[in-house]
């Protein structure tokens, strides 16, 4: 049994993992150890509320109280440098140590840089001193370009338009969201971009950033094309942190490599979890980036660490606000063999006649059942009518 127990990344995935131990009745000692001056906070606002000054503060994991009833060091600010796994130690930039018996994770990913030199006017958003740095530049009026067109682009896009600012999507692939969520469903949110004024640009990439009078910033892409900006948000995914855990020899795989538990197959008192961590499941490793995982894997492996009995995972989920509208996905669309029309705004997919997956648009009362149902044998005529009760389906 750990009497020790130390967290590298006080983000959500870390921060829920120190709640999640102390719930499941770890009393030992507790630390939390993390790069920003911030408590854990969930990131899905820094693109959209927190963003736009409707919601002034992060979304706080918990209130500042909790960290204090939970008795959980809570070291903001306190960058972890180096992994001592012969002393069971984690070695702090202060050069403070802190002991550990049992060592988890959460470091997350860094921004996905562009290749071309820096330029001021090029901003990441991937934290809250992010976000509150893009804010103040986004002034009304102004010109946002967007190099990416995933979730982050997007809902960037659609929140900079609710502020004033006209915004140009860029997007290297053939379409929108092409890494997670299926064509179809993609197509329903290019459509409401465009309807607000989004101009998106497929098959096209950034090349080179030029300072302009009036102190805008000229674009140019790989077509030649120039865009006239004043801001520039880059949205094109994040790198793992796996430095501190390659620097210490353990197993990396595009994260940091785990078992079914999140369990570190080189150091079995080690865990990975959230973003960072490269879960190994049919032989394959697989990293997930969503708030769902990040409270998942969380209590996955502290109900490992503590030897207690692993409890069902929920089906992996995630949703997206933009435009005025909300996508949630579910589960594994691609695994799907045939695909249910219900109506307007929901896709359910099956394998073998067994619900796999399901993509619903502004029909949270469908999605709630589809979660209920994934697994099961649906019956497709009931599944398909949009005025049936899809919960009577299976």
């Amino acid at each position: 049994m750990a009497d020790r127990i130390v967290v590298i990344g006080a983000g959500h995935a870390g921060g829920a993992a120190a709640i999640a131990l102390r719930e499941l009745g770890f009393s030992g000692t507790l630390t939390l150890v993390g790069d920003e001056p911030h408590p854990p906070y969930e990131r899905p606002s820094l693109s959209k509320g927190f963003l736009s000054g409707a919601e002034p503060e992060p979304v706080w994991l918990a209130p500042p109280a909790r960290w204090s009833e939970l008795n959980a060091g809570l070291r903001t600010a306190s960058p972890a440098v180096a992994i001592d796994r012969e002393k069971g130690e984690v070695r702090l930039a202060d050069g403070s140590v802190e002991p550990f018996d049992a060592l988890i994770l959460a470091t997350g990913g860094r921004a996905r840089r562009l290749p071309l030199p820096h330029h001021p006017a090029v901003h990441y958003l991937r934290t809250t001193d992010d976000a509150r740095a893009l804010a103040a530049r986004a002034r009304p009026g102004a010109r946002a370009l967007i190099v990416g067109g995933g979730v982050i682009g997007l809902e960037a896009a659609s929140t900079l338009k609710d502020m004033g600012l006209s915004a140009v999507v860029i997007e290297a692939g053939q379409r929108l969201l092409g890494r997670n969520i299926p064509a179809e469903a993609a197509q329903w949110l290019a459509q409401a971009h465009a309807r607000i004024g989004v101009d998106v640009r497929l098959g096209r990439a950034l090349t080179r950033l030029d300072d302009a009078p009036g102190g805008h910033v000229t674009a140019t892409l790989d077509d030649g094309a120039t865009l006239e900006v004043d801001l520039i948000v880059v949205g094109i995914g994040i790198v793992p942190c796996t430095d501190l855990a390659e620097a210490a020899g353990l197993p990396i795989d595009d994260g940091v490599l785990t078992d079914d538990d999140y369990r570190s197959p080189g150091d079995p008192r080690v865990f990975a979890i959230g973003d960072v961590a490269a879960r190994r499941t049919d032989g394959a490793a697989q990293r997930m980036e969503t708030w769902a995982h990040a409270q998942s894997s969380a209590r996955r492996a502290a109900l490992a660490i503590l030897g207690l009995p692993s409890e069902p995972e929920p089906t992996p989920w995630f949703w997206t606000d933009q435009c005025g509208h909300s996508l949630q996905i579910l589960g594994d669309p691609a695994a799907g063999d045939a695909v249910l029309t219900r109506g307007d705004g929901v896709r359910l997919y099956l394998r073998q006649g067994v619900l796999v997956g399901a993509v619903c648009l502004d029909r949270p009362r469908d999605f709630a059942a589809a979660r209920r149902l994934i697994g099961k044998t649906l019956d497709p005529e009931i599944a398909s009518d949009p005025s049936a009760d899809l919960r009577k389906a299976a």
